[in-house]
């Protein structure tokens, strides 16, 4: 059985995703990189670029939505996307280190994550939810 992963799910106005990982920073990562096909991200390869930024207190679900707002910042202002993640925890926050790429391409733009029925489940596997996105 699969751990970790993450599908498309049918969603009514917007697009959604179902992501499930062991632990919560492997929530975060599979979240990341399902948001980034949902856009059709075309890597350039031979740019690569570092980053590093935290995510607030608060609750799972909130640190999951400003986590992925920040990345769709980073697509939208810089052309970055990321495919290896790092994460450790400090007194008030999640500190994140990524590495990635510059972008060619992508074929859908996300305005942002939302909070709509969003609620990260605990499960006897790790964690899981759906993510809608405002496209």
């Amino acid at each position: 059985m699969i751990l970790s992963g993450y599908e498309e799910v049918e969603h009514i106005a917007d697009i959604a995703l179902r992501v499930w990982g062991e632990d919560f920073f492997d929530l975060l990562r599979q979240s990341a990189w399902g948001m980034y096909e949902l856009m059709g991200i075309k890597r350039n390869r031979e740019l690569m670029t570092n980053v590093n930024f935290e995510v607030g207190q608060g609750s799972m679900e909130m640190q999951l939505v400003d986590f992925l707002n920040e990345l769709i910042y980073l697509v939208e202002d810089k052309a970055f996307c990321f495919d290896n993640f790092s994460f450790f925890n400090t007194m008030v926050a999640i500190g994140v280190s990524a590495r990635g790429y510059k972008i060619d391409s992508y074929h859908r733009s996300i305005k942002a994550v939302t909070f709509h029925n969003l609620n990260i489940l605990k499960t006897n596997k790790g964690f899981e939810t759906t993510i809608t996105f405002d496209v």
